[in-house]
Parts: structure tokens; sequence; C-alpha cells
């Protein structure tokens, strides 16, 4: 069977989110974690000349939603995380609770910082028989990326929203 899988991509001129405190390292440090006791940040949408996402942009390691994102993917979402209330804004935040350790580290390209740890992925190859049927997840490294595959995908287009966009990262099929 093919597995695709994705990360969640910038659009052109789509709504970006930011934290009003500009304390980005909340969301970088989100490490898989059900949160229990959650201080809701508070939140600004750079409006200014930007196309409507019903997901604003943070970065490819976040996903926010507006309402139409929140009722067309929770009951997906809630299988591998949490959604969480933002102050300042109408959306909610994911936090994504699905850590599977799945990159196969001889067949990708990673680049470690001195101490060893991941500083960035250049070449994406996955264990598909770890990923099994997961629509979501995130690595065991320090801010890393939420993947989606087609069954995330799928539903997001299925459900008309605006202003998300996926790039491949790696399939199967071209393994």
């Amino acid at each position: 069977m093919t597995l695709t899988v994705y990360i969640l991509e910038v659009g052109e001129d789509q709504e970006w989110i930011f934290p009003a405190d500009n304390n980005f390292e909340r969301f970088f440090a989100m490490d898989g974690t059900t949160i229990a006791s959650w201080d809701s940040p508070v939140m600004r949408i750079d409006r200014e000349e930007k196309a409507y996402s019903d997901c604003p942009w943070l970065g490819e390691h976040s996903i926010f939603l507006k309402q139409p994102a929140i009722e067309a993917l929770s009951p997906l979402l809630l299988k591998y995380g949490q959604i969480l209330p933002v102050r300042g804004e109408d959306v909610r935040f994911f936090n994504a609770t699905t850590v599977l350790d799945a990159l196969d580290y001889e067949r990708s390209r990673v680049v470690r910082f001195d101490d060893g740890s991941i500083l960035t992925i250049e070449k994406h190859v996955f264990d598909a028989a770890r990923i099994g049927a997961a629509a979501l997840f995130k690595l065991p490294m320090r801010a890393s990326m939420i993947y989606v595959t087609d069954e995330f995908v799928e539903q997001v287009r299925h459900a008309g929203l605006r202003g998300v966009s996926f790039k491949l990262v790696w399939s199967n099929a071209a393994a």
C-alpha cells in the first residue's frame, strides 16, 4: 500500500498568526506531551494584504484552526492530539501528541548540531511500518514538524478548507 507523507506549507500571501508576546519558544518546545494546564497565549493574525486561511500560519510545527477547520478536522485531530484555546483571536491551537520514531535515519539526510541533536532534515525517508495508519504525527525531536498523510490531506480538501497547503516530503511509492 502506498504511504505518502506531507508537511504543511505556507501558501502565497497566507495569513500568519503570531504570539502577541513574541514567545515562539512555547510552540517550538511542544514535544508531544498532553498539556493538562494550558496558559492560553494571546495570538494576533496578520491580515494586512493577506489571503484568508482556515489555518493561519505559524510554522510547520504548529497548526492553528479557525472555526471551519475545527468543524471539519476535529474528529480526526482529536485522535492524534488536543485542541487548545488561545486568546485574542477566534482560533484554536492543535497540540500534536502522537510522536512516532518513524524516520529511517540511515537513509534520510539529517543535519545535526554538535551535540548530536537534529538541526534539520534535508531528505526524509520513513519506515512505513512505524507510521502504520497514523494520519498525523511528530518525530521525537525538538520543534518537530507535524507530518500528515493522505487521510489528513484528503479531509482538508474534501472540506474545502481555504489557505491550507501541503508539501510532499516522502512516498514509499518512489522508494
